[in-house]
């Protein structure tokens, strides 16, 4: 019979994603405030955030500027495991983007809960 090969414990590998967490509000409609992150003591301005489940809209309903009034964004809030932060993807591997906030260009908007922020790159104060 062959001896037996211990091997030790590594750990958890850093190859596999974090699970994502539960989305920390429930389904409905919320007061958050857009902020840009080149302008973060800014107070930003104040949207409409719809979440279903997964899924969240961002709506702009009054003139800032030369912000857009109407949907800005819409896509699925998506746990960002190397920032851990939430982000509003539009596609799985955003996921795993090297960058959050949108000032990479592409980078997914952050989206925090607590502070009820969400952090882009777009329309300063």
């Amino acid at each position: 019979m062959a001896p037996l090969l211990v091997l030790p414990f590594l750990g958890v590998s850093g190859c596999k994603p974090a699970d994502a967490p539960s989305v920390p509000l429930e389904s409905g409609t919320y007061q958050f405030q857009w902020k840009d992150a080149e302008f973060a003591s800014s107070d930003g301005f104040p949207v409409r955030v719809e979440i279903a489940d997964k899924r969240m809209r961002i709506i702009n309903e009054r003139t800032h500027r030369e912000v857009p009034v109407g949907e800005l964004d819409e896509g699925e809030l998506m746990w960002h495991a190397k920032t851990g932060q939430w982000i509003l993807g539009h596609a799985e591997t955003d996921k795993l983007a090297p960058s959050v906030g949108g000032c990479g260009g592409a980078d997914p908007f952050v989206v925090d809960f607590e502070a009820r922020v969400i952090w882009t790159c777009m329309w300063g104060p």
